[in-house]
């Protein structure tokens, strides 16, 4: 048994087939099966089992997977010991959610790639829950998203900030559907959002639901900017964080819908796995981020 058979093994998991495992790893298939039927001999226990005409991994073999990753952490941490202690290089994996990325994050990954140039860094956007799913399965160094529930005592997790979000439309949006306070509606408009398991849409079909107030249609765009266009040009209206449409807010293109009972806020958290190694990249990008976080905060309060 060697790492290369492990890691091949894990990639198989990743990608879902033979096939494209071995292109990922530049080896032939026939080579990735010989691998695999190795490991099996070795292992004394079947690795994968035909379903129709798709190999899935055996229930057993897929306890291999959590072993696997701390081996890979632990060879990183083999190879840095040729490393001068000031250098910091490797790799970062972090998923972020959208709006945090495009409008919070930017200074921060600025001053990290200037000072850590070497560092190969790969961002995911994903939505909140996904990243979850990357955290808890311990696939990516660092998660940056809203807190949703459902981490347990092997995530650490740091709360960065709190943002409020509202009800943002048009000014051209007509008055006569700008009550969102009455109950027993029936409107006839469109609801705007990138993602329709997000969390403050989630809030804010929460809050629909509870007033029995029904919209005919949904937009579902693919990201916050072309949100923001839809919703100046008067398109429908959308539940989103007020950091996000700040400036469109002072320049009168957006308007926020005041709701009497609708008050939210979403806790921006970096989270990460607490079996993960804090390699010299996650420890200066952690230490950017609170110092950068921890002035947002000041500047927010004043």
């Amino acid at each position: 048994m060697d790492i290369y058979q492990l890691k091949s093994f894990k990639t198989i998991v990743d990608k879902g087939n033979f096939q494209d495992a071995a292109t990922e790893l530049n080896y032939s298939l026939s080579a990735i099966s010989y691998q695999m039927q190795q490991l099996e001999n070795e292992l004394k226990f079947p690795l994968f089992e035909k379903i129709g005409r798709r190999m899935f991994p055996t229930e057993q073999a897929l306890k291999l997977i959590p072993h696997i990753k701390k081996i890979e952490e632990e060879i990183k941490q083999i190879y840095l010991l040729n490393s001068k202690t000031d250098e910091v290089d490797g790799s970062l994996n972090i998923s972020v959610s959208d709006s945090l990325l495009t409008y919070v994050i930017q200074p921060v990954l600025k001053e990290f790639v200037e000072r850590a140039p070497d560092v190969k860094l790969k961002l995911k956007v994903k939505n909140c829950y996904e990243v979850q799913k990357d955290i808890i399965r311990n696939d990516i160094d660092l998660g940056i998203h809203y807190q949703v529930e459902g981490y347990d005592a092997k995530i650490h997790i740091q709360e960065l900030a709190q943002f409020s979000v509202g009800l943002m439309a048009s000014p051209n949006f007509p008055e006569q559907d700008r009550d969102f306070d009455s109950e027993n509606q029936s409107k006839n408009f469109s609801i705007i959002n990138n993602d329709p398991n997000g969390i403050y849409q989630g809030f804010f079909d929460s809050y629909l639901k509870k007033k029995n107030i029904k919209t005919e249609q949904r937009i579902e765009l693919w990201s916050i900017e072309a949100i923001k266009k839809s919703i100046a040009n008067n398109l429908g209206i959308a539940c989103i964080p007020h950091f996000v449409v700040q400036e469109e807010l002072d320049n009168a293109e957006i308007m926020e819908i005041p709701v009497q009972d609708f008050k939210h806020t979403i806790t921006a958290i970096v989270a990460y796995h607490q079996h993960k190694w804090l390699s010299p990249a996650m420890n200066l990008f952690l230490e950017i981020l609170t110092d950068y976080m921890e002035k947002l905060n000041i500047n927010k309060a004043s």
